[in-house]
């Protein structure tokens, strides 16, 4: 009796969620950056200048990775994120009823699935991991290898208990296995303080979890085109297929916003509309020339995409620009930037700036996407990071692969992400300005 009275508990508080949650709900949701103190990749003993480097490393290794992906014509989802240590934000969200359980996931818009690892994990590293309890939870709920969520997923198979289960193997010997299922999630909209509950969210359980090359990050988001990414299965039942986000990590990613959804309210302020393709699970743009009116204009020809050719994703803190877009950028700079040159191993161009004057001379310059609303001034904010006190280096590499618009050319900027109309929108909005999207 009591469990019978506890299960209708259950589904009582679920449909009195459900009823407040309409397609003009926005989840204002906290980003926590990996080097911020809040993460648990937090390594209080690196300098800023170990960060960057160690950006640069992992910007470097996950774009080739990409590159792989998209040459053998794969996608598998949850290799990515694991094999390079791609991780740059999570979120926080809270799993099972009724007593719900915490969790913080990477979230990346390069990938299709959610997943956690749960409680009696063989999990190789455990120390930045927490684990889900499925036995804890009445709504959690296995797929059968018959169901149409295992039958559209491709590393699936049915085990012998019939039970939709997965697995990946890395070349680094890492693998993961676990059951594709059901569970609800709650996620607290920072806005308003309001918690949305949301039952039936298709994620995989893992019950392995070798990962060898990183500490295991205990739980992952999706927000990549293909279902059953977290954006896929939350629209359009409760929310718009849309969502956006405001990226800041001058001040250890204190402000950095997702927002799932699009509400009534508008945003204002100077926008970019460019139309969105994908290709392989990733977002991807035409990006048509790098210019500084009046003074130079590059075009861009070469592509290893089919459909535009600059992905954006935010899992790669650097841009990687053709080898050749980028030599011709960094001469027109070098010509056009009055500032004594500063040669380093690790960036293609760096000037000394010893004094607010002289970075003041740094300059912002026009990204021409495809589309009649698709030009857009990047800041000299965006384009140059600190490399050592008195020295401010270009945060773009060069790339014989695919072309990566990173997530630091994307900080202190509304980007969005519109799945019914298929445009990518920026707006020029610092995130301490978008509490109330």
């Amino acid at each position: 009796m009591a469990v019978i009275s506890t299960l209708f508990c259950l589904l009582l508080l679920i449909s009195i969620a459900l009823a407040l949650v309409t397609q003009d709900t926005v989840f204002d949701i906290e980003l926590v950056h990996r080097d911020s103190p809040k993460s648990p990749l937090y390594n209080s003993t690196m300098t800023p200048f170990d960060r960057l480097q160690a950006a640069v490393v992992r910007s470097v290794n996950r774009a080739s990775y990409l590159d792989k992906r998209i040459d053998m014509k794969t996608s598998i989802d949850i290799e990515l994120g694991l094999s390079y240590d791609d991780g740059e934000f999570f979120m926080g969200f809270k799993i099972g009823t009724p007593n719900t359980q915490s969790m913080l996931g990477i979230v990346t818009t390069g990938s299709g699935l959610i997943w956690a690892n749960s409680v009696g994990c063989e999990c190789f590293k455990k120390n930045t991991t927490t684990l889900f309890n499925p036995n804890a939870s009445l709504s959690y709920t296995k797929l059968s290898c018959l169901s149409d969520e295992c039958k559209s997923f491709t590393l699936a198979h049915c085990n012998f208990n019939i039970m939709c289960q997965y697995r990946a193997v890395y070349g680094d010997n890492s693998n993961i296995d676990g059951i594709l299922s059901l569970e609800t999630f709650s996620f607290t909209s920072i806005g308003t303080n309001q918690n949305i509950v949301i039952p039936n969210i298709v994620f995989g359980c893992n019950f392995r979890s070798q990962i060898t090359l990183i500490d295991d990050p205990g739980s992952y988001i999706g927000l990549g085109p293909r279902s059953p990414s977290l954006i896929q299965q939350l629209a359009p039942k409760y929310i718009r297929k849309y969502f956006s986000h405001c990226l800041d990590m001058l001040h250890d990613g204190a402000n950095s916003r997702l927002f799932l959804g699009r509400g009534k309210q508008t945003i204002t302020g100077k926008t970019m509309v460019t139309p969105l393709m994908t290709q392989d699970g990733f977002y991807a743009v035409q990006l048509h020339t790098i210019s500084i009116p009046g003074e130079f204009n590059i075009l861009l020809t070469r592509s290893k995409l089919k459909a535009g050719n600059i992905i954006f994703d935010s899992g790669t803190v650097m841009t990687l620009l053709d080898s050749q877009v980028l030599n011709q950028l960094v001469r027109e700079l070098t010509d056009y930037v009055s500032l004594p040159i500063v040669k380093t191993s690790d960036y293609r161009l760096c000037f000394n700036v010893s004094s607010t004057e002289q970075e003041e001379q740094l300059p912002g310059v026009l990204f021409s996407f495809d589309g009649t609303l698709g030009n857009i001034k990047m800041s000299p904010y965006n384009l140059f990071r600190w490399y050592r006190p008195d020295v401010k280096c270009m945060g773009i590499l060069g790339t014989s692969g695919i072309q990566i618009f990173g997530n630091i050319m994307q900080e202190d900027l509304l980007v969005g992400y519109d799945l019914d109309n298929m445009e990518l929108t920026i707006t020029e909005k610092k995130c301490t300005e978008l509490y109330n999207p």
